[in-house]
């Protein structure tokens, strides 16, 4: 029961031994990718980190271009959408001008419409004959001149006579 319990110390000592070897080989290595990268990153000579900040300028004058050329062309696209309204608004309130005239004229009318209403009720009524009245004569003078016009003098004589 010893003898294995002896193996596997040795084999453990071995290992450790074997570990202890390879660990320089893989820290070395390590350290020379590191210093690979940073000297990759930091710049060796003054020339080197002009160049750098020349680049580093020149991105920054290309995007303030690009930003430049989209607010001129959002500058243009506004100034025709507003143009546009311009146009649009002149449009408008000429429409509602004429509408005004119209409504205007179209009030004067009904008035007028009205007062000559008014104006014939009260003569006919000043004749003491109603609006049917003054058809019905109309109407026989029509039958008169002309012989076929007796049935139609016929009906239209259904309207009210004169009252008195």
């Amino acid at each position: 029961m010893i003898e294995p319990i002896m193996f596997v110390g040795i084999g453990f000592l071995v290992a450790s031994l074997l570990v202890i070897g390879v660990i320089p080989l893989v820290h070395a290595r390590a350290e020379r990718l590191t210093t690979r990268r940073l000297e990759a990153l930091t710049p060796l000579s003054m020339a080197e980190i002009q160049a750098e900040k020349d680049q580093l300028r020149a991105e920054f004058a290309m995007s303030t271009r690009r930003l430049e050329m989209s607010v001129e062309q959002l500058k243009t696209k506004c100034t025709s959408q507003l143009t546009e309204i311009g146009k649009k608004s002149d449009a408008i309130g000429r429409l509602k001008l004429d509408l005004g005239e119209k409504t205007a004229a179209l009030l004067a009318l009904e008035a007028k419409e009205r007062h000559l209403a008014g104006e014939s009720e009260s003569g006919n009524q000043r004749q003491g004959w109603h609006i049917g009245g003054d058809a019905t004569r109309a109407r026989r003078r029509a039958g008169r001149a002309q012989p076929g016009y007796g049935q139609f003098s016929r009906r239209l004589g259904q309207c009210q006579q004169p009252t008195r």
